[in-house]
């Protein structure tokens, strides 16, 4: 996962005003991480600039002006070793609130685990909320089993922090609560999924815009889907918040 504007310049401003560790220790930190063509030198740049240009060089890759020189590309793996390296050093050195670094990262879907950044869950008060509403109003009506035993899954892949699984879990509890609230209303059984909802709006049980929404959905929810390694705690944090509302949406529905 990349850091966001906010973490870089959470951990930039830790050096405004010349306060912070030295030159000489942020030009160690890349160095010895074979970053250090991402930093600007001592002699160009003030503290802050260095650190705020350095990581975001390191996220989204650093042009250069020489035709003969190669693009420094994007590397997210050095971002993490180097940004963890650096957060670490401003905390020794009593130069940063942790806790709103804390805070900063775990936003990220990140945490600080000594010197190294590791993926943590995010924080998602209104996402848990509305999933523990939908557990709730799910309760034992059999018609809403297959939709339950999907979201239960999706939950425990969410807090395992298995994101590729737990966003196909939240598709599937997405598409079976549609085609049960379709079915209920004298839909074909043979319909389902997209189908089912194209249904629901041909006959209208839903509103235009309410399926506008769902199509988005069902377009997103489709990208980065259960292959390993195309999503991470943020995004599937999205899909989730995303994905639940809907659920929500299908059961008050269904009466």
């Amino acid at each position: 996962m990349a850091l966001s504007n906010r973490t870089i310049s959470l951990l930039a401003d830790a050096f405004f005003a010349g306060a912070g560790p030295t030159h000489r220790t942020i030009s160690s930190i890349w160095d010895l991480n074979g970053a250090g063509g991402y930093l600007r030198p001592e002699t160009e740049a003030i503290k802050t600039d260095r650190v705020l240009y350095g990581l975001r060089w390191l996220r989204d890759g650093r042009p250069t002006s020489d035709f003969f020189v190669p693009d420094l590309r994007p590397d997210q793996e050095r971002l993490h070793t180097v940004a963890g390296e650096l957060a670490a050093t401003l905390i020794d050195a009593e130069a940063i609130d942790q806790d709103s670094l804390s805070d900063a990262l775990r936003a990220d879907g990140l945490e600080l685990d000594g010197d190294r950044l590791v993926e943590a869950r995010p924080v998602e008060g209104p996402a848990d909320a509305v999933s523990a509403e939908v557990a709730r109003i799910f309760g034992d009506r059999p018609e809403l089993g297959v939709a339950r035993n999907h979201h239960e899954q999706a939950q425990r892949a969410f807090d395992r922090g298995e994101w590729e699984s737990a966003n196909a879990q939240f598709r599937s509890a997405f598409d079976a609560t549609y085609d049960v609230l379709a079915h209920t209303n004298g839909c074909p059984e043979d319909l389902t999924g997209g189908a089912a909802r194209k249904w629901l709006q041909d006959n209208d049980v839903i509103e235009g815009d309410e399926a506008d929404m769902m199509k988005a959905f069902s377009t997103f929810a489709g990208r980065a889907g259960s292959h390993a390694g195309l999503s991470d705690a943020v995004d599937s944090g999205l899909r989730r918040h995303f994905a639940v509302a809907l659920i929500a949406f299908g059961v008050a529905k269904i009466g």
